[in-house]
């Protein structure tokens, strides 16, 4: 078994260096794509915010927004930022989290107490979420889309005055991804699966031609052992 251990431990080296491609592709790449697509969306709700917050009329005694910040003017702002920058939904939220506005007229004076919009977004944070069709986003409502929630923090000389969270679809691109992560793993798989194949199959003609070569070495030596010796007589014999 001694004499096979070189040749066991390559092929077994590189059987794990070729199924180590596909499993990285799936399990790090595939991901990181994600990641991308919800860092660029939440680049995006912030460059939106930023725009249509110039709408906003501010309360000069609290400096912070209510409902008289919601103006006509703004509203026609936010239907066509919705329809310029297809974004399935608009909340606008004072600095307590009450909903002061939304795409949605159900929404309206819900307040938003979860730990994300009290720790995070209050203290000038940006938070976002990836959800998938059919499940809930971080405010409990079932979506019939796969949406990117990015809650995108107002403030106003430092100081916090209320908030945005906007919904973008991205089932069309989400899908794009997928198909694109999907037959990049097939293909990956494909060609580690050769790899392998080949590996084994030089790896297995490797050591049948080297229990051949032993199976000979030893009839040789075999048929060497049986043979009389040529010369018996000393040299000193000879001379005689």
């Amino acid at each position: 078994m001694n004499k096979y251990t070189y040749q066991i431990g390559l092929v077994i080296l590189t059987c794990i260096l070729a199924l180590s491609f596909p499993f990285y592709a799936m399990f790090a790449i595939h991901p990181h794509f994600e990641e991308i697509v919800t860092f660029e969306k939440e680049v995006n709700a912030k460059q939106i915010a930023n725009h249509i917050s110039k709408m906003l009329v501010l309360d000069n005694t609290n400096k912070t927004l209510t409902k008289e910040s919601i103006t006509e003017s703004f509203i026609e702002t936010l239907k066509e930022a919705q329809l310029d920058f297809d974004l399935t939904k608009i909340k606008v939220f004072s600095a307590n989290g009450e909903v002061l506005h939304s795409t949605e007229a159900n929404d309206i004076g819900v307040i938003n107490t979860n730990t994300y919009f009290t720790d995070i977004v209050s203290k000038g944070g940006t938070f976002s979420k990836k959800v998938h069709k059919d499940e809930k986003t971080m405010e409990g409502e079932v979506v019939k889309k796969d949406v990117i929630e990015t809650y995108v923090p107002l403030l106003r000389d430092q100081h916090f005055v209320g908030a945005f969270e906007i919904y973008y679809d991205i089932t069309y691109s989400g899908h794009s991804i997928s198909k694109f992560v999907t037959n990049s793993h097939i293909i990956i798989f494909m060609i580690s699966l050769s790899l392998l194949v080949c590996i084994l199959s030089i790896s297995l003609s490797s050591i049948i031609y080297l229990k051949k070569l032993i199976k000979t070495e030893k009839k040789l030596q075999a048929i060497k052992d049986q043979m009389p010796p040529l010369y018996s007589l000393s040299p000193n014999e000879t001379d005689e």
